[in-house]
């Protein structure tokens, strides 16, 4: 895996880092790490002593002062291999599921990125783990035009942020969210932009794991929030997105309309995706608190709203096992509690014991504990 970077971005968080570094290094990465490091002055010098310490083939990278996407940007500048992709400081790679998916995007060339599984876990505070979803696992977008592939995509929209990607496509993409201000408009237009590039495959092997544990607070990180709170703010940014978008695809060689009906289009696609997760059940719950007069910092994480985003986004076990509990699994030195979402999710086939036996053998050498 010489021709593939990892990059790390991480900020105060000198403890993450050196879980996540001393996993990589138990699992023997053989790939290209960079670091990317904007932490304050004692986290900094913690986080420089353990990459100098570490076995890998690891570059250290200081970004000072400077916020999460220009840090990136500046960061992917400093990639020199043909592929690459990101991880955060508190996540994990999959290094077989990452194989994979190198694999595949070095003999396709028309695919602009290749994903694995990513699934959800938390390290608890007794040692054992939990593995709580599978996400990011909807089929392989390959239709002929860029349009198509974009419809595709917001049907049922997963991020594509978590993948392997051409380096240069990539740093081109982080050059283009510059033009955006929040967090979620963002990440739209990299996956926006991503399927416009080419094709998104995905393959049925885990290759990233998110933590759920406590993270930095995004503000307007989902779209009924956003709309909520400043729909002015929305629908502007929406249109500096969609400007975007329309240039890419104009680029493109295999585009056949004019801007205009690019824009009539992409409102269409994204009127879908705007509906789709704003279900009605949270809307009426988030209609009868502000009524009531609530505030709403204090509603908008009930479980009222935030269950039917999860059905939303398609983040659930299958309906006739979903209201089971975890399994445990023992592994190494800890028990593994496997949550319905993670071993019989929604959409797709659970995953057979022997993949999930393989993973937790894999996730023994991650030791947030340590």
């Amino acid at each position: 895996m010489h021709d593939f970077t990892l990059v790390i971005p991480t900020y105060n968080r000198s403890r993450q880092l050196a879980v996540l570094l001393s996993y990589l290094e138990a699992q023997n990465a053989d790939f290209r790490v960079l670091v990317l490091d904007s932490s304050r002055p004692d986290e900094l010098a913690a986080d420089r002593e353990r990459a100098a310490a570490s076995s890998l083939d690891l570059e250290f990278a200081e970004f000072p002062d400077l916020e999460p996407i220009e840090k990136w940007r500046q960061g992917l500048r400093k990639v020199r291999t043909p592929f690459c992709g990101l991880c955060a400081d508190d996540d994990i790679v999959i290094l077989e599921g990452v194989r994979h998916c190198l694999v595949s995007l070095r003999s396709n060339l028309a695919a602009s990125v290749v994903q694995g599984y990513s699934f959800s876990f938390l390290s608890r505070s007794d040692g054992d783990m939990e593995l709580n979803n599978i996400v990011y696992f909807r089929p392989t977008i390959d239709d002929p035009s860029p349009l198509e592939r974009l419809d595709r995509l917001f049907q049922q929209y997963q991020a594509l942020s978590y993948g392997v990607f051409r380096t240069p496509a990539l740093q081109r993409t982080l050059d283009t969210l510059q033009s955006l201000t929040q967090t979620l408009a963002r990440e739209l237009l990299w996956s926006a932009l991503t399927a416009i590039g080419g094709h998104v495959i995905r393959l049925p092997h885990f290759s990233y794991g998110r933590s759920m544990g406590p993270s930095a607070a995004y503000d307007c990180w989902h779209p009924l929030e956003w709309f909520c709170k400043d729909p002015d703010s929305l629908f502007a940014e929406y249109l500096r997105y969609r400007e975007l978008t329309t240039a890419a695809i104009i680029r493109r060689p295999d585009n056949e309309h004019q801007p205009d009906e690019i824009h009539a289009m992409l409102d269409l696609i994204h009127l879908r995706y705007l509906a789709q997760h704003t279900p009605d059940s949270a809307v009426q719950f988030i209609v009868e608190q502000q009524i009531a007069g609530a505030n709403f910092a204090e509603y908008w994480p009930r479980h009222e709203i935030h269950l039917p985003l999860y059905d939303a986004a398609g983040i659930r076990a299958t309906p006739e096992l979903e209201t089971l509990g975890p399994t445990c699994i023992r592994g190494l030195d800890r028990s593994y509690h496997l949550f319905p979402s993670f071993y019989a999710p929604r959409g797709i086939e659970s995953p057979h014991m022997s993949d999930i036996v393989r993973l937790i053998n894999v996730l023994n050498s991650y030791r947030a504990d340590a």
